[in-house]
């Protein structure tokens, strides 16, 4: 005879069960996706396009190293700033259109860029391509807002699923961008690389206007930065973000010199640096579906930033201290592989864990906290994106490949111990532990205690 006890046991475990079923994609969804991840690509692209031959063009107009460095960098700095502010409108202006105004100013400022051959002066040069440069990062950051945007409230149970497959259109962006840039170039001079991406990034406007559905068209009122910068736990996870978005985009400058030592001819060269972003982008997805079927995002930030420590040791590779690594191109490779991994998981669950954090700190489950949330996703990653290659030349300068790579991977080894401290410190002192409960039984008795809507620090969570 099986007692009433048992039967509300059994009763909560199949309503676990139940909620953790994923119904299949509808047909809205998958056209969705298609729109979102070719727009992803178009923008990765349009940063990457130049780099093979921009740098020589700038040179013989007589642009410093320096400039040129900065007019790449720009790019990132621009969506730093900007995302946040198209997070906290996107509700307002709606998600379609801002989706395809950003995509539109985006094309169009590639096909601007690619003409500006026709300027000889050099100080005109360098300030026309600022200006597009700066425009253009504008429209990205308020695409690639739109996209996470889009990705959190089309796909709620696959945010995480949704993001690494990004990344994967990410990976094949900065990978096809300078091939295809350099064979361009080859073909028709500086103009046809850009005009070529932009004539298809607006072509891509053109077809998702009537293919895109509208997302979170009844939602009227922006969502609120500051709320979400009083949470307490968007600021371990932004440090990781920076961290680790600084060291993947810090190895664009710098690694080519470094393998060079190993007298590693250019070809080779080019091959490792595609398996690296190819691996990378592989492995994301894997990453997103282990973080949606689990919910477990610390612990993956956790394990991806121990790896990361211990892959940039491999990369540099480090002699310090009590460590003596092997010299050896083997080494290097190693470490880039494991870079590759340990990113995927260290990043991908980022914006997940952001999502649950508000929602768990009361804020609520719609499309203004989805942009806000998306906003500092990307604002928080270009930061990291913009210090990474910058700073990191400088002190590649300064100090040496092998101490800035062994200084990154204390800087990652720190980052694991501020979330994971963290994240101690939030369940016996904050709000205590989040979902899933699915793991440790029915949670009933719990959410009775802290509801997930009850404001910060409320009378049913634990203070210290």
């Amino acid at each position: 005879m099986i007692s009433s006890d048992d039967k509300s046991v059994d009763c909560s475990v199949n309503n676990v069960a139940a909620v953790t079923s994923i119904p299949p994609l509808t047909r809205k969804q998958k056209i969705i996706f298609f729109a979102v991840g070719t727009c992803y690509l178009f923008d990765m692209m349009s940063f990457s396009i130049l780099a093979p031959f921009f740098p020589i063009e700038a040179k013989v107009k007589g642009i410093s190293s320096t400039a040129v460095g900065f007019i790449f960098g720009i790019f990132n700095l621009i969506i730093f700033f900007a995302a946040p502010i198209f997070g906290k409108y996107l509700p307002v202006l709606g998600a379609k259109y801002l989706f395809l105004a950003g995509s539109l100013v985006a094309g169009s400022c590639n096909i601007l860029f690619g003409l500006l051959e026709e300027i000889q002066d050099p100080q005109m040069f360098l300030i026309y391509c600022f200006a597009i440069r700066a425009i253009e990062a504008l429209g990205v950051a308020a695409s690639m807002t739109a996209v996470m945007t889009i990705a959190a409230n089309a796909f709620p149970h696959r945010v995480a699923r949704v993001i690494g497959l990004l990344e994967t259109f990410s990976g094949a962006g900065f990978m096809i961008g300078p091939p295809l840039g350099g064979f361009f170039y080859g073909i028709g001079g500086y103009k046809l690389p850009f005009i070529v991406l932009g004539l298809v990034c607006l072509t891509s406007v053109t077809i998702n206007i009537f293919i895109l559905p509208s997302v979170g068209v009844d939602q009227q009122e922006s969502g609120s930065v500051m709320k979400m910068l009083q949470i307490p736990a968007v600021y371990p996870v932004a440090l990781g973000m920076f961290v680790g978005s600084a060291s993947l985009v810090f190895l664009d400058p710098t690694l080519s010199v470094h393998l060079s030592l190993f007298h590693v001819s250019p070809e080779l060269i080019g091959v490792i640096f595609l398996l690296f972003g190819g691996f990378y982008g592989v492995v994301s997805p894997l990453w997103g579906y282990v973080a949606d079927k689990t919910e477990s995002t610390r612990i993956m930030m956790v394990l991806g930033y121990f790896f990361l420590s211990f892959a940039f040791l491999c990369v540099g590779p480090t002699s310090l201290y009590f460590l003596k690594l092997p010299q050896a191109l083997w080494m290097v490779i190693l470490g880039l592989a494991v870079v590759g991994l340990a990113l995927g998981c260290a990043l991908v669950p980022a914006l997940l864990d952001l999502l649950s954090s508000a929602t768990w700190y009361g804020l609520p489950n719609d499309l203004s906290t989805q942009a806000v949330v998306s906003g500092l996703f990307n604002s928080f990653f270009s930061l990291g994106a913009f210090v990474g290659p910058t700073l990191g030349g400088y002190m590649v300068d300064r100090f040496g490949f092998m101490h800035t790579a062994t200084g990154l991977a204390m800087l990652n080894f720190v980052v694991m111990w501020v979330i994971l401290l963290f994240s101690m410190w939030e369940y016996r002192c904050g709000k205590g532990r989040r979902t899933p409960w699915r793991f440790l039984g029915p949670s009933d008795s719990r959410t009775n205690e802290v509801s997930e809507r009850s404001p910060l620090l409320s009378d049913g969570a634990v203070q210290c």
